[in-house]
């Protein structure tokens, strides 16, 4: 099963909100196999690796972007989901590394 994390900076309010319009688009859209959590942005550095797409609500820092590029996770900027502002672009980005991730085997 594929693992998305989506994390803001400051609690899990945005987050939550962010992870359940992700869920309802999979849904939508007859997206199996999928599940997305919320944590906040202090937790990250413990839990990343367990996860195979981060969706950012905060932009992340160096440390997660290398800890990210490290275990092959795919970062997309979550904000245009959360914003429910031209989301569109974010969706075809956790499609595309979901479909990548597929394609490589994980």
């Amino acid at each position: 099963m594929a693992k998305i994390v989506v994390a803001c900076g400051s609690g899990v309010a945005s987050s939550e909100a962010t992870a359940s319009r992700i869920k309802d688009f999979f849904e939508s859209h007859n997206v199996k196999g999928v599940s997305v959590d919320a944590t906040d942005f202090k937790q990250l550095p413990e839990v990343l690796h367990n996860y195979d797409v981060y969706v950012w609500i905060a932009k992340p820092n160096q440390q997660l972007e290398d800890l990210a590029k490290e275990n092959h996770i795919a970062v997309v900027n979550g904000m245009p989901i959360f914003m429910n502002m031209n989301p569109e672009k974010s969706y075809k980005q956790i499609i595309q590394a979901l479909k990548n991730m597929q394609n490589a085997g994980k």
